[in-house]
């Protein structure tokens, strides 16, 4: 749900919501900063990957940087640039136009996904999204959640703690992906940044309720979502990166149904 993205790239909700118990041991994974930048802890694997210390660049830095992993430190590595930015020429509101062409036309997308919280842990798994307003976040264990978006709701399950959680999908900025139709006279631009070869647009939104920025990067020119990233009203920053993209494909209804409550329903 502080274009992570996504995630963020925010704590995209209001006040930091606890979904997991306390820390056992130093390694812990965060979750689920993919929608709501707020940390969640749940115990890690003996193996899982430490949290690292991430540096993100400036917005004018991130349409580019790759995330790669060095000597078990998750980071952030700028591209070495070479040959004419993307668009060039065109003026930024033509690229703005471009960027929402193409999420308006999109019908579903499926994939991989890895998440970095802004603590630097990571975690990965499966997303799926039908627009508009529908979408799935399956992680991959030791991380014991499953999130859907749905009927305007997002939903946060915790299989270990057996809760659920919801959130208007209104109150995160991870709106602008599920959007029929994004409204740009209730959203600012906040920055256009090209690479040679990815596009990053930066928008927050003009609404009291939506907390956090999101970042949107898509290849160019080609037009593909690549990575989004959600800085939350703390300056925290969670970047969820895809991978194996496939669009257009028919999805199931059944990926999308809210969560069985199962145990206290905390919020609504």
């Amino acid at each position: 749900m502080g274009l992570a993205v996504m995630a963020a790239i925010t704590a995209i909700c209001v006040e930091a919501a606890t979904f997991g118990t306390p820390a056992v041991a130093a390694a812990t994974v965060e979750a689920p900063a993919i929608i709501l930048a707020e940390a969640s802890e749940a115990p890690a694997a003996d193996d899982a990957a430490p949290a690292a210390d991430l540096t993100v660049p400036p917005a004018e830095d991130i349409a580019d940087a790759p995330v790669s992993n060095t000597d078990d430190n998750l980071i952030l590595e700028e591209e070495q640039f070479s040959g004419p930015l993307a668009f060039e020429g065109e003026s930024d509101d033509a690229v703005v136009a471009r960027l929402v062409d193409y999420l308006e036309g999109v019908d579903t997308l499926k994939g991989d996904f890895t998440q970095i919280a802004p603590s630097g842990a990571v975690s990965s798994g499966r997303f799926y999204l039908r627009r508009p307003g529908l979408l799935r976040f399956e992680y991959d264990p030791p991380t014991p959640l499953l999130i859907v978006a749905n009927s305007g709701l997002v939903y946060v399950r915790d299989d270990e703690l057996e809760t659920t959680d919801s959130y208007p999908v209104g109150r995160t900025p991870l709106k602008f992906l599920l959007q029929e139709k994004l409204d740009l006279e209730r959203a600012d631009v906040v920055a256009v940044d090209r690479g040679v070869d990815t596009v990053a647009v930066t928008l927050a939104s003009r609404d009291e309720e939506t907390e956090g920025e999101l970042s949107v990067i898509v290849s160019a020119p080609e037009m593909q979502l690549k990575r989004w990233i959600v800085r939350d009203l703390q300056n925290g920053i969670t970047i969820v990166t895809l991978d194996n993209v496939a669009a257009g494909e028919r999805l199931a209804n059944r990926l999308f149904r809210a969560p069985e409550a199962g145990g206290q329903f905390l919020k609504n």
